[in-house]
């Protein structure tokens, strides 16, 4: 399996670069460049929309970039994994084919919304009501509260002095 890439928004780009070599390691341009195809989660649903390879990327000779436009083809959905795969290309006089990468769209925790609100929480500004022990939790533009916490205490009763 290729590298995995990571989970990527619906909608975005996807880029890597790849390489090509010969049998003794050195560095080598494809003799048939073969296809780039794209499968989805562990199936054999496939599709090279959106895919562009650019061979010997930047005049590198065996330095290839891919380059996967999730917003071309309705293939691309959030909720799973996919491969990129290189089928049929002939290097130094064999055909090969190999798993180059790998990558999900929003489908790994990290994108989901209540990770971005805990980070929210963690890294944007928080205010306590020092009376009443209050506390608002803010968004990104500091002004929407995105979460308010009353804290509660096991005693009878309790004194706050703001100071």
């Amino acid at each position: 399996m290729g590298p995995y890439l990571g989970d990527f928004k619906e909608d975005s780009t996807v880029c890597f670069c790849w390489d090509t070599n010969d049998k003794n390691g050195a560095s080598i341009t494809r003799g048939t460049n073969g296809t780039i195809k794209v499968y989805k989660d562990d199936g054999t649903a496939e599709s090279t929309a959106g895919v562009t390879d650019t061979e010997d990327f930047d005049g590198l000779t065996g330095v290839h970039n891919c380059k996967i436009v999730l917003s071309a083809d309705a293939f691309y959905v959030k909720g799973h994994d996919y491969s990129v795969v290189l089928v049929g290309a002939v290097i130094d006089g064999e055909t090969a084919n190999a798993s180059l990468a790998a990558f999900s769209i929003e489908n790994r925790f990290v994108g989901g919304s209540l990770f971005q609100k805990a980070t929210k929480l963690l890294v944007n500004k928080a205010i306590q009501n020092k009376s009443t022990g209050v506390i608002d939790y803010y968004d990104d533009d500091g002004e929407t509260v995105i979460l308010t916490h009353t804290p509660s205490d096991s005693e009878s009763s309790i004194t706050r002095t703001p100071s």
